[in-house]
């Protein structure tokens, strides 16, 4: 449901691999999907919360704070 209430903004991935977004820079790191997104077209969700979130179309490719900090997530290993 958040992510159809949040503001969903276009944005073109950087030589740098970073998106660019009201004055902060997002970075996104390799993936098992691709290496580099760059000259990428991304979607930058930005929550209710402030929070954002990057999309490669259905796929989220990362997390970040309102400062745009990346948000981490620790996966637990089965035992």
């Amino acid at each position: 449901m958040d992510d159809i209430l949040c503001e969903q903004i276009e944005r073109k991935v950087g030589n740098d691999n970073c998106v660019k977004f009201e004055g902060i820079s997002l970075q996104i790191s390799a993936d098992r999907h691709r290496c580099n997104y760059v000259k990428t077209k991304v979607r930058v969700h930005r929550y209710p919360g402030g929070s954002l979130a990057l999309f490669h179309g259905p796929r989220r490719l990362a997390n970040y704070t309102a400062e745009g900090k990346l948000v981490t997530t620790e996966l637990k290993q089965a035992a």
